[in-house]
């Protein structure tokens, strides 16, 4: 860190708290549903954010599969609003193989860098450079479980396929909005890229995508070091208030 400032760490040292980097916090949690009428085409959700996030950044948000009709699920994301003015997400699920409806009974969190002054009378507040909150002591940090962090790859003619080789507990919260349908890690030669949650009724981490074409990565996994964050967000501590 800087010759100044605040930096805390936890048992395993890794920096949960500094003056230099924003510090992302809980904003709300509910659920929502995933729904469609035909067999045989795609199924969508959407949520209207209670408090709307305006940070210039985006927000992250995470979601759990809770129950479902269909006994696979694999979605892309669209956050809704932009800067300073996100409004909510929608996702649209595609999966296929099986005469079920999409329906599925969905809970999601949505976190922020943290941008407001404390709710509270007393406790610590911490300022960016700018003058900018950063972080403040009533503030409930975001605590992550586990990150995806290599990439095994199944080429195939239309569609590669990115396996974290994670294990998804029940009670996990996977953060979609780390792939979305715009995310520029897929390049020019993406049509659809998406996130598979469920598989024949198991809980994985996937990224399908569905290629323009031309070779994408032809070289394999190429280095490739993106992370999706895997979080627990238990009631008892992220809660609405």
């Amino acid at each position: 860190m800087a010759d100044f400032g605040l930096s805390v760490l936890n048992d395993s040292g890794s920096i949960i708290i500094s003056s230099e980097y924003k510090i992302m916090v809980f904003s709300e949690r509910g659920t929502f549903k995933i729904t469609s009428r035909y067999t045989d085409r795609e199924g969508g959700g959407s949520v209207t954010f209670s408090k709307v996030i305006k940070t210039q950044e985006p927000p992250q948000v995470f979601v759990r599969y809770v129950s479902g009709v269909h006994n696979t699920l694999g979605l892309f994301t669209i956050l809704l609003g932009g800067p300073g003015n996100w409004t909510g997400f929608s996702v649209v699920s595609a999966v296929r193989g099986n005469p079920n409806l999409q329906d599925y009974n969905m809970e999601y969190v949505s976190c922020l860098y943290s941008n407001l002054k404390s709710t509270s009378s007393y406790g610590l507040e911490l300022y960016d450079a700018q003058g900018d909150v950063i972080y403040t002591s009533s503030d409930n940090v975001v605590k992550y479980s586990k990150f995806s962090k290599t990439w095994s790859l199944t080429q195939g003619d239309n569609v590669d396929v990115y396996d974290s080789g994670l294990t998804i507990d029940v009670d996990d919260f996977v953060s979609i909005s780390s792939v979305d349908r715009g995310v520029n890690w897929f390049t020019n030669f993406s049509q659809y890229a998406g996130v598979t949650l469920i598989s024949s009724g198991v809980r994985m981490l996937r990224i399908h995508n569905q290629k323009r074409p031309g070779d994408w990565y032809y070289q394999g996994t190429n280095n490739t070091r993106l992370s999706i964050p895997v979080c627990k967000f238990p009631s008892s501590r992220y809660f609405n208030t």
